[in-house]
């Protein structure tokens, strides 16, 4: 059966209904949080899709997992590492990031860093970016 999680974000926030905020602190991240908008508890068995949102001047954990990431940037910007080189990105952009690519995502600029991380359900771990 399908699940509706209601936008209630304003003012640029993001926040949906029955979806819980949990601080994002996994491997040296700095200033940010994470919501999972459809996970296994709404029936997904193929994906997850996460909201990170990270604080201006704040970043993600330095990674790398067995899994690739599909990354749709919702605001802000930010300075993208994949594998050793470096990416401007902001709203509207797309980032793939293919298995065992070390990655991290750096929030610069005024405003959050929001985006979407869908993953395969292998690992739900709220943390994981």
């Amino acid at each position: 059966m399908g699940v509706v999680h209601k936008h209630r974000g304003q003012n640029g926030a993001n926040d949906w209904s029955d979806v819980e905020m949990v601080p994002y602190t996994k491997g040296g991240a700095v200033g940010g949080s994470v919501r999972v908008v459809i996970g296994p508890d709404d029936g997904a068995n193929n994906f997850s899709m996460r909201y990170f949102e990270i604080e201006p001047g704040g970043q993600s954990s330095f990674d790398r997992h067995d899994h690739d990431h599909g990354i749709y940037i919702l605001r802000g910007r930010a300075k993208v590492l994949i594998g050793w080189d470096v990416h401007d990105v902001g709203p509207g952009d797309v980032v793939y990031i293919a298995p065992n690519e070390q990655h991290q995502f750096e929030s610069v600029g005024q405003e959050p860093l929001g985006f979407l991380c869908v993953v395969p359900p292998k690992d739900n771990a709220p943390d994981t970016a």
